[in-house]
């Protein structure tokens, strides 16, 4: 990467606002839909905290699937500008799947990063839902955390995903997922004992199966990534 002090004094790109999260997918995700409508080797702009760990992961994203990071700058109000032009994107054959097995609000924030890492990586991920993740997919369903006090922190914990740390919530994170081209395969046994049916999922497009369809999934996928799964009688 290198800067070039002068590259933003000429006529300003369309901006990309994303200081307000600390997770790099986000930004990433917002810039593929940005420059989705735009024509080949088009610029935006950028804008995320001043934190080199975004930084680092903004330049390794360019890196891995053919975006150019042409330049970055701190700005004058501790963020950093960053142009990013649009490139032929780079093939990537890796493969990550990732089971989603309960439905608590607080189990589910990883499983949905690492994937989100991964389709904004262009790797072909795969996410699959049984036992009760598979109520995250159900229309209007709303995840909380568990445990005697779960549903009143609900809402805080709700905020401190979204506010301090910028994790998108469960049903946002799988319309990004689907917007990104993820395969979601669904436990059929699971649906059945924890009473969703398959008309109200959320998912335009999605695979039923079952043990033998995970474990094929897992076999030739070269990343793996588990909630926590502890059953919970349907």
């Amino acid at each position: 990467m290198v800067d070039k002090p002068g590259a933003f004094m000429a006529s300003r790109p369309t901006v990309v606002e994303q200081r307000h999260t600390l997770k790099a997918y986000q930004a990433a995700y917002a810039v593929i839909d940005e420059l989705s409508r735009k024509d080949a080797e088009a610029v935006v702009e950028l804008l995320i905290r001043d934190d080199k760990s975004m930084l680092k992961d903004i330049a390794t994203w360019c890196t891995t699937t053919g975006y150019q990071l042409i330049c970055s700058e701190p700005g004058d109000d501790g963020e950093m500008r960053c142009l990013i032009q649009k490139g032929e994107r780079k093939r990537n054959d890796k493969v990550m799947t990732v089971v989603i097995s309960t439905a608590d609000l607080e189990q589910v924030a990883y499983p949905f990063d690492r994937a989100l890492g991964g389709a904004v990586l262009g790797m072909t991920v795969n996410v699959v839902f049984e036992g009760t993740g598979v109520r995250l997919l159900k229309r209007g369903y709303r995840a909380s955390a568990s445990g005697f006090w779960g549903r009143m922190f609900t809402a805080v914990l709700e905020t401190a995903m979204k506010d301090k740390v910028g994790w998108p919530l469960p049903h946002e994170a799988i319309t990004m997922l689907e917007e990104l081209g993820a395969y979601f395969y669904v436990c059929g046994p699971s649906l059945v004992g924890y009473g969703v049916r398959e008309e109200d999922l959320v998912v335009g497009s999605h695979t039923l199966g079952g043990t033998i369809t995970l474990v094929d999934l897992l076999a030739r996928s070269n990343v793996n990534v588990f909630s926590k799964a502890v059953f919970e009688k349907p």
